[in-house]
């Protein structure tokens, strides 16, 4: 695992579109070195890849978008991240009360 400022020597690449990382996640004090804005996932992973910089995600991002040239590691201090679940008002899908009863236990879960 890493801690945020192992990154902060370096450049970090940001996706503002889709992605949650901006340099306030840093301390004032010690902020990125350098940054990287891309404009999409596809980009920020290619960017990493080719060792244009680091990268700050979800857990999720690991298991959504495997990349052959990118590891993923644990930041020990990151902040948590929320996560919402987003529904149209009005009805819905009839399986949409377990969906958020499932989502409430994962979340009561940590």
């Amino acid at each position: 695992s890493l801690r945020l400022a192992d990154l902060a020597g370096g450049p970090v690449v940001l996706n503002p579109v889709s992605g949650s990382t901006t340099p306030e996640l840093w301390p004032p004090h010690a902020r990125p070195a350098a940054t990287l804005t891309v404009a999409n996932t596809d980009d920020w992973l290619t960017a990493i890849a080719a060792g244009r910089g680091s990268g700050v995600s979800a857990a999720s991002t690991a298991a959504m978008h495997p990349h052959p040239g990118v590891v993923y590691l644990p930041l020990d201090d990151a902040p948590g991240i929320p996560v919402l679940l987003a529904r149209r008002d009005g009805p819905g899908h009839p399986a949409l009360p377990e969906l958020a009863a499932l989502a409430r236990e994962i979340v009561a879960r940590g």
